[in-house]
């Protein structure tokens, strides 16, 4: 149960909750199954505090600190989360069904079986943050740092990652159908296994990218750097090549299907590939 005495502190508002948290930085809030519903607290103190089971839904947090919280089971939906800071929180069975995250500090941060759908990222950074088995069916994390982050068999299908940074990111197994990953980095990425049928790589950088086994069926990856990347045994039928820069990439044993090598409304090369890469 959450304890009363911090009810009641909380009552009083953001300027004097803060106040209270300077006075005793030691002390961890107790807000287990309470109640917080749309609440507005724009620039609260969390930091630390046990939000096990509570409510929080369409509450107002931006620009708040809520580093080190734990979040299990807690309810986040349609709460306005946008620059806040929740570094390091546990998001265990999370709800944060269209939340927003945006610009939010997410960095080193545990996710484990969140509800993410539609959940709002853009900008944020997730840099080597932990994402086991969550739900990111249609999440916008367009420009979002995800530099070393790992999705372990997460569902990033529908979702827009226009942009995003996820060099040395790891998404093995990962489900991207039909993923937008229009001009995004990643340099590095490990996408072993990862199912991308029907994604949008356009202009995507993918230079030494581990795509060993990917499902990359009607993908489309029109101008994308593929340099030193590694497709063996990865399966392009009916993918979209045009402009792709295939040098020094490992295609052995890759299954080319039916390849789309030109686009009709386009005068250009169709890819570059050195043909060693074949054998």
């Amino acid at each position: 149960m959450a304890n009363t005495e911090h009810l009641k502190i909380l009552e009083r508002g953001v300027e004097a909750w803060n106040n209270w948290r300077l006075q005793d930085p030691s002390i961890r809030p107790d807000f287990q199954g309470a109640d917080l519903r749309r609440l507005h607290l724009p620039g609260i103190d969390f930091s630390h505090a046990n939000f096990y089971g509570a409510n929080l839904r369409e509450s107002v947090f931006t620009n708040a600190n809520f580093e080190a919280s734990t979040l299990y089971r807690g309810d986040l939906c349609m709460a306005d989360l946008s620059s806040a800071n929740l570094s390091l929180v546990d998001f265990y069975k999370t709800n944060l069904y269209t939340a927003n995250l945006s610009n939010a500090n997410l960095r080193y941060s545990h996710f484990y079986k969140a509800d993410m759908q539609e959940t709002l990222m853009s900008g944020a950074d997730l840099g080597e943050s932990n994402f086991y088995e969550v739900d990111l069916r249609e999440a916008i994390l367009q420009a979002a740092s995800l530099v070393r982050t790992t999705f372990y068999y997460s569902n990033l299908s529908n979702a827009n990652l226009c942009q995003a940074n996820l060099s040395c990111a790891s998404l093995m197994g990962a489900n991207m159908t039909k993923a937008n990953l229009r001009r995004a980095s990643c340099v590095g990425t490990n996408l072993f296994r990862a199912t991308l049928r029907g994604a949008d790589l356009t202009e995507a950088d993918l230079r030494e990218a581990v795509l060993r086994m990917a499902d990359l069926s009607r993908t489309s990856l029109e101008n994308a750097n593929l340099f030193r990347a590694n497709l063996s045994e990865a399966c392009l039928d009916y993918a979209q090549l045009a402009g792709a820069n295939f040098k020094k990439t490992n295609l052995w044993r890759v299954n080319l299907g039916q390849l789309i090598l030109t686009n009709p409304g386009h005068d250009r090369d169709a890819i570059t590939v050195e043909t060693s890469a074949l054998n």
